[in-house]
């Protein structure tokens, strides 16, 4: 399908180091680059210091459990204003957006292939649907973190669109994070990758559940392409097929 599949990362969207805090630069920096697109876009975005700070205070995890329903509300509700922060970034930069939770296309962690196949349709009208990581009900008084990267998953699973892209904090995947050895292409017998401890404790896996899902992502045969959010324009070179700086992770052959 001709569409861009985007997550910008919490680390590019927020400061992960200080609660509630949007980096509303980066934001908008993005919203810019965007807005000189015309290939239809489906954005993710993770919680950052919004949605993980408070599943932090709440101690809850993307394993199904009995949380404390205040944190639930807390979770959420810091999120949709996240998406709020975003989605009226790329309003100021002349584009479409639809704040989109993931519950409208997914029941818990199962996909609703008629409602993405009406994102997807929302997408080539012109509109930009607009999803985030968030805290869902899976059954009974059971709620459970789903990570804008597992949502990458689903959605490039359903969709297979022509362009994967996770924009992070970094230029994408180093060999060692000490030497900052890039790795310009990820396959399967790729040795192994180190990955950084982050100061700040991210519930949904940081950047190893960026590159498992980037691999899972692969297996059904789409390259994904993992750049620096905060190089906007690596962005719109990524949706265009160049990629001047950064890793991309390469789909099997021959899958559909």
């Amino acid at each position: 399908m001709n569409l861009a599949l985007i997550k910008l990362g919490g680390s590019v969207v927020t400061f992960k180091d200080r609660p509630l805090a949007a980096n509303t630069d980066a934001i908008d920096n993005i919203s810019r680059v965007l807005a000189g697109l015309d290939t239809p876009m489906i954005l993710v975005h993770g919680g950052g210091s919004f949605g993980h700070y408070w599943s932090v205070q709440y101690d809850m995890h993307t394993k199904p459990d009995h949380y404390d329903p205040h944190g639930v509300s807390l979770v959420h509700e810091s999120m949709i204003a996240l998406n709020q922060i975003i989605v009226n970034s790329l309003i100021r930069a002349g584009l479409n957006p639809y704040g989109t939770p993931p519950s409208i296309f997914a029941t818990g962690y199962t996909p609703l292939a008629a409602r993405i196949k009406q994102i997807y349709a929302m997408a080539k009208s012109g509109v930009i649907p607009v999803t985030f990581g968030d805290i869902v009900h899976t059954e009974g008084s059971k709620y459970s973190i789903l990570s804008g990267d597992s949502l990458m998953t689903m959605l490039a699973k359903a969709l297979r669109p022509s362009r994967v892209i996770f924009a992070i904090d970094v230029d994408g995947i180093y060999k060692d994070v000490r030497t900052r050895d890039l790795l310009n292409e990820l396959n399967a017998s790729t040795g192994k990758v180190r990955f950084s401890k982050r100061a700040v404790a991210d519930v949904t896996g940081g950047m190893q559940r960026k590159v498992t899902e980037a691999f899972k992502i692969a297996s059904y045969g789409m390259d994904v392409l993992m750049v620096s959010g905060l190089q906007p324009e690596r962005i719109a070179e990524a949706v265009r097929g160049r990629l001047s700086v950064g890793t991309v992770v390469k789909g099997k052959r021959g899958k559909k």
